[in-house]
């Protein structure tokens, strides 16, 4: 039998691991497959639109990608825009809030840059970010068939950050919800285990004022008319809950009308059913008893 001649340096046997990895990869691509795309979710979805735009940051520009969902009530309506930076995409978030459509609350989902479809880098809920959760907001406000004065702000994780650094910048919001975010980022850098500190140097070097910039607390006005509901797990490591807990005492100071709700068997990511009956009893005390008083 003759042999197969190989070029030389050539290895034809597999690589090692390569039986373990195989599977892994396949499954992988398989996945990506079945992701939706944007035109299979709008087909899907026929009360949502796209809501994306662009922000320019000194020389840079960043794409943002995002979702409307309509309600099915009728004449101009509150609104919640969703700043998603916990993982979840602008998709999964549409489909994760057909309760708070039900209410009568338009839902706009945008994924902050790094996140979802959105361009990068995050830089950890950089200028870019700041920039895009602004105009996220005009986007939303002037809207015909949304109430301008009726829009609440709801970030989880890094999306908490980057609406708590919008409340710092803009008095139009009339509610936030506040979602396992770290908000005093000096301190956090001193509490935070190595794995948090490591995904920060990850995106932008921790310097002090880089940590400054970022931090809710450092800017906020000195008077604040506004509602802020605050949900933290107890057992989260990557921003421990002693961040929220200085984050609702510096808004009770400022005039600020806040809700705490600190989940002693929640870690960083808390499940939607378990916030669910809070989140929808914030919402209709703040974005519908109001407009309906002033009907």
């Amino acid at each position: 039998m003759k042999a197969t001649r190989q070029s030389p340096g050539t290895d034809l046997r597999p690589l090692p691991g390569f039986k373990t990895l195989f599977p892994a990869l396949l499954l992988g691509l398989i996945l990506s497959a079945c992701r939706t795309s944007p035109a299979g979710f709008l087909q899907k979805h026929p009360n949502v639109q796209p809501f994306n735009f662009q922000v320019s940051v000194g020389l840079n520009q960043y794409q943002i990608a995002g979702y409307l969902a309509h309600s099915p009530e009728a004449g101009r309506l509150p609104a919640l825009l969703v700043l998603s930076g916990d993982g979840d995409s602008a998709e999964r978030c549409i489909e994760a809030n057909a309760s708070v459509l039900a209410m009568g609350i338009h839902v706009a989902c945008v994924s902050i840059p790094g996140y979802g479809r959105s361009s990068g880098p995050s830089r950890f809920v950089g200028p870019q970010t700041v920039a895009a959760s602004k105009r996220a907001l005009d986007l939303l406000a002037e809207r015909p068939e949304v109430d301008p004065s009726k829009v609440a702000v709801w970030g989880s994780g890094d999306g908490a950050l980057a609406a708590g650094l919008l409340m710092d910048y803009d008095s139009r919001p009339r509610a936030l919800i506040l979602q396992s975010g770290a908000y005093d980022l000096q301190k956090l850098w001193l509490q935070a285990p190595i794995a948090t500190k490591l995904a920060i140097i990850h995106q932008v070097w921790p310097s002090k004022r880089v940590l400054s910039e970022r931090s809710v607390i450092q800017h906020l006005p000195q008077k604040l008319d506004c509602s802020v509901l605050i949900l933290h797990g107890q057992g989260d490591r990557a921003m421990p809950v002693s961040q929220a807990v200085q984050l609702a005492s510096a808004l009770r100071e400022r005039g600020a009308r806040v809700e705490t709700r600190y989940y002693p068997n929640a870690s960083h990511r808390i499940a939607k059913r378990v916030i669910e009956p809070e989140l929808q009893a914030f919402l209709r005390e703040n974005l519908l008893q109001t407009a309906r008083a002033g009907d």
